[in-house]
């Protein structure tokens, strides 16, 4: 089934971004891409040789770019990094070409789920992690159309941002879910 725009999961390390990605593309019948692995494609490197290697300035300007030209294709459903939004280019780009989801999830249960993981360079400081946590919360509240539960069971998420979708959910619906 066609959908009208892309959609751009988005959220904080942990929110479930691919995993709710994959079965929301899957129940709509459209491709998935994850910002993450694009940048490691197009890199030839793992994310944590990038940061070591290229720094994370080039990780998100190289994010911003394919970003950018992955939205040009058919219309499909996008996982972010946790990142993406901080680039006011990414964000004015997504409000045009895409409807954004925002998996709110609490930094601690973030943290559960990720924290220490030796492919994630941002998750190796507790502290850091749940600060920088509380500093993307506005960036994502802003960019989102929707706001989901990160911490609900993500099929039960797919289905309800399926259904959003599939309702012709439209910018500033408050929560699903």
């Amino acid at each position: 089934m066609a959908i009208p725009r892309w959609i751009a999961i988005a959220g904080y390390m942990g929110a479930g971004k691919t995993t709710v990605g994959r079965i929301t593309a899957e129940i709509l019948g459209v491709d998935f891409l994850d910002a993450d692995d694009l940048v490691q494609a197009h890199a030839g490197q793992s994310i944590p040789e990038i940061f070591a290697q290229r720094g994370e300035l080039w990780f998100r300007r190289t994010e911003e770019d394919l970003i950018r030209d992955h939205l040009r294709g058919e219309p499909g459903v996008l996982a972010l990094g946790g990142g993406a939004l901080g680039s006011p280019r990414t964000r004015q780009l997504l409000g045009r070409e895409a409807c954004v989801a925002w998996l709110k999830v609490d930094a601690e249960e973030a943290w559960t789920r990720v924290g220490g993981e030796p492919g994630r360079p941002l998750a190796l400081d507790h502290e850091r992690f749940v600060r920088r946590c509380g500093e993307r919360e506005h960036v994502y509240r802003e960019a989102a159309d929707v706001i989901l539960d990160g911490g609900a069971p993500p099929q039960e998420t797919a289905v309800i941002l399926s259904e959003w979708i599939l309702d012709d959910g439209g910018p500033d619906d408050e929560a699903a879910g």
